[in-house]
């Protein structure tokens, strides 16, 4: 039985918001890890949301997934960071509280540009409802 790999149309739209905003954020990474800016992750999630909605979709899932896919190469800037940590000569406890410092900066990268992606894909969304594209049917309809 071959293995089957489908994508939904939720993901199909934020793949399609999410690649250029993924693509400027590796170049500012690897260009300077310490100056990363998420361009084009708004306009990113407001297509997603605007395309997702013409089809039925949610706009708030599509922008969220598009900052997921804008937002993980900014993880490659820890790299120094989590190399750097064992080196220095501190206290364990000190260690310690260093790695948790830097998951907390991994968790904030990745929570930052999902939140914006959200709001974009929400107001992409709001946009297609306006030019009169269908809205997600209700449960009780």
């Amino acid at each position: 039985m071959p293995l089957q790999f489908k994508l939904s149309k939720t993901w199909k739209c934020a793949l399609i918001g999410g690649l250029v905003p993924a693509a400027f954020t590796l170049v500012d990474v690897l260009r300077s890890g310490s100056d990363i800016t998420f361009q084009g992750l708004f306009l990113g999630g407001v297509i997603a949301g605007y395309l997702v909605k013409r089809h039925g979709g949610t706009g708030t899932a599509a922008g969220v997934r598009v900052g997921l896919i804008g937002g993980i190469p900014a993880l490659w800037s820890l790299k120094e960071l989590v190399v750097a940590i064992p080196t220095i000569p501190n206290p364990l406890w000190f260690r310690v509280v260093g790695v948790g410092m830097a998951l907390v900066v991994g968790v904030l990268l990745l929570v930052v540009p999902m939140v914006v992606g959200g709001l974009a894909g929400r107001f992409g969304g709001w946009l297609a409802e306006r030019q009169d594209h269908p809205r997600v049917p209700t449960a009780g309809s």
